[in-house]
């Protein structure tokens, strides 16, 4: 996978450039200013995606190709920035010098945007996308104003998008940030290959639902009180699921990693997202004799020409696709003309786990019990490592993690002799181990 140079600018160090004028907050900073806004713990370095390649292919033409070396792509770094906006809205603005800082980043998502100077002269530059981890840690990138337009249309498949949900928009807009590693030379725009269907939906009865309901008035204060009824719940199957052929599955495999170890890939295309299994849907529907497969425009394709089955839930642009009078040829010719990509963002475990990382979805799962979030007789603090108690339950790993910032010696100064090396300021960290061994032990002491 390809990394490249993006910088990571504090959104607080570059308000604190800013300069009011007849009421607005302008930025305009200089190459010495810019560079004090970067952020010093950052990597500044961001893992390949398709919305990079996009930008490369505006920037430097499209005979763009990614390098196959390790060393990051540079080309972007002075075209597209990443702005931290951490402790600026997720706080109160009742504060004075808080609701400052809501009102300076207001003004930086004017059309106006921010000026600064990235290494290669003053340059404007305008909010725009973010993935679903970048929301999350409140970042937003900024791209340069002269080649905006040109990326807008790019990444927005010539679709006309006119009024719609902007939180909606921008998510899937974000999709183009996922990293992911991209797949050429598969063909995977040939006619037929890839194909959307309705989602099936079934009618589940009498489901018991828990909600609250306000007392009806208009006032801007409610009173809410618990409703227990029984419901009918449609339920939509396949919810960002699809399938791959046997066939075509091993091709995608082979391109990613050489070999044919995979049966599921989570993929990425423009407005599409989700996960394809391999399924030989081509041999099952051969023994029912079924022969053609019907899409979501109702146009009919042979099964043996199938190789993807996408749902409908998966493509986001659905709607916006058909309102700006396109078809779904329309979309592929975009995807050649832009120079567009699958990209695979993960894949299936080669062998199977019985463990996964903990995520938001598992905390909405109400069938968890109570001793499995966290048994009610575990201290509120620590005073020896969570790890010692045999028993599992949600929280845990977070816990022994916080025990060990906060008591665990050995773990507090390996870490920061780690973050350093990485940040390339541990002393003598290229001159060999004896030197190495050295330096931490000057450190530690």
């Amino acid at each position: 996978m390809a990394t490249y140079q993006i910088y990571e600018l504090s959104a607080r160090a570059v308000m604190s450039y800013a300069m009011q004028k007849n009421g607005q907050w302008h930025f305009a900073l200089d190459r010495a200013a810019t560079e004090k806004c970067k952020r010093f713990s950052a990597l500044h370095e961001q893992d390949g995606n398709a919305l990079f390649f996009q930008i490369m292919c505006v920037v430097q033409g499209d005979d763009f190709s990614e390098p196959t070396d390790d060393r990051p792509i540079e080309g972007l770094s002075d075209v597209i920035f990443y702005m931290d906006f951490s402790g600026i809205f997720d706080r109160s603005s009742t504060l004075p010098r808080q609701q400052i800082r809501q009102e300076k980043a207001r003004d930086m998502f004017r059309p106006e945007g921010v000026c600064l100077d990235l290494g290669s002269g003053m340059h404007r530059y305008l909010a725009f996308e973010r993935s679903g981890s970048m929301s999350r840690q409140s970042k937003l990138s900024f791209l340069r104003t002269d080649v905006y337009d040109q990326v807008r249309r790019r990444i927005q498949m010539d679709m006309t998008i006119g009024d719609c949900q902007l939180s909606k928009l921008y998510a899937y807009n974000g999709l183009m940030l996922s990293s992911g590693t991209r797949l050429d030379g598969i063909d995977i725009d040939k006619p037929h290959r890839v194909i959307v269907v309705d989602n099936p939906v079934v009618m589940t009865r009498g489901v018991p639902v828990v909600t609250v309901e306000d007392d009806g008035t208009q006032n801007s204060t409610r009173k809410y009180h618990r409703v227990e009824r029984r419901m009918d719940i449609p339920i939509t199957c396949f919810d960002g699921e699809g399938l791959i052929s046997k066939q075509y599955a091993k091709v995608i495999d082979r391109a990613l990693c050489g070999a044919v170890v995979h049966t599921s890939f989570q993929i990425r295309l423009p407005y599409i997202k989700g996960m394809v299994h391999q399924v030989d849907f081509q041999e099952i529907l051969d023994l029912c004799g079924q022969t053609v497969i019907r899409d979501s425009w109702g146009q009919e394709h042979h099964v043996k020409d199938v190789d993807i089955i996408l749902t409908k839930s998966m493509f986001k642009g659905f709607g916006w696709l058909k309102d700006s009078g396109m078809t779904w040829a329309d979309y592929w010719d975009a995807f050649r003309r832009y120079r567009h990509a699958l990209y695979i963002t993960n894949v299936s475990k080669v062998k199977p786990e019985t463990h996964t990382e903990l995520n938001y979805q598992f905390l909405n799962t109400v069938s968890i019990r109570e001793e499995e979030f966290r048994p009610r007789d575990l201290p509120d603090g620590w005073d020896h490592s969570p790890e010692e108690d045999e028993r599992n339950w949600l929280t845990k790993q977070t816990e022994v993690a916080y025990y060990n910032f906060c008591a665990n010696k050995t773990f507090q100064q390996e870490y920061f002799l780690q973050r350093m090396n990485r940040w390339g300021i541990l002393p003598f960290r290229k001159t060999g181990s004896i030197c190495w061994e050295r330096s931490c032990a000057k450190i530690r002491a």
